[in-house]
Formats: C-alpha cells, structure tokens, sequence
C-alpha cells in the first residue's frame, strides 16, 4: 500500500482507479447526484499528498507547504478581487472560482514535481 502513495506510477494507479469509480457513481446517480461537478474536481487532495511524495524523493524537502501557502494566497486574492470587482462576495460563485484555481495550481505543481522527480532522481 505504501507503494501507492510514494511511487510516480503507483499514484497515476490510484489516480485512474479513484476517476474510474467517481466517473461509475456519477453515471449511476445522475439523478439524484450534484451536478456541475467534474471529474477533476476531485484531484486537488490526492495531488497534494503526491506532490509531497515526490518532492521527499527528489529533493529530500517538501513542495507541499508552500503549495498550500499559494492556495492561501490565491483565496485571499480572489477574495479581494471579488469585492473590489462585484462589490460583493457570493460564497458560490467564489468558491468555484476558487476551486477551479486550485485544480490548475495542484496539477501544474504536481507535473512540475513528477517532471523534477524523473530528471534529479535519474
């Protein structure tokens, strides 16, 4: 089971098998289930985790927290602009904003961190 979390290909593994099981329960539930979801929407926990793997492996020091630090940054940021732009904050509308910002944001790290992993570890 270790070998699932800290190998490159162990978590592509685990990512495929996690989407093909959410892809299964929404097509089961597409009545009753939440829509506008999509399949990336639940990456942005696992690539966190993985990214941590794989930076330990190459580098001897995580990525992650400063990855958390931007997602900090980057709800701060939406937050202003949001008042500033709109006047107001509507949780909804910031939340997927926010969201979608840190889908892009966890999977560039990630690629980066799985790119580092096969050129310092080589």
């Amino acid at each position: 089971m270790r070998d699932l979390w800290t190998t490159w290909y162990g978590q592509l593994v685990f990512l495929a098998a996690i989407s093909m099981i959410i892809l299964g329960a929404k097509r089961v539930a597409h009545r009753v289930g939440p829509h506008g979801l999509r399949l990336l929407d639940f990456w942005p926990p696992f690539l966190i985790v993985f990214t941590h793997f794989l930076t330990l492996q190459a580098t001897d020091s995580s990525l992650a927290p400063y990855e958390v630090l931007s997602l900090m940054i980057l709800g701060i940021g939406l937050t202003l602009i949001e008042a500033v732009e709109r006047g107001e904050i509507l949780y909804w509308r910031f939340f997927k904003l926010y969201w979608r910002g840190a889908e892009l944001l966890t999977l560039v790290v990630y690629i980066l961190a799985l790119g580092s992993h096969f050129f310092l570890t080589s």
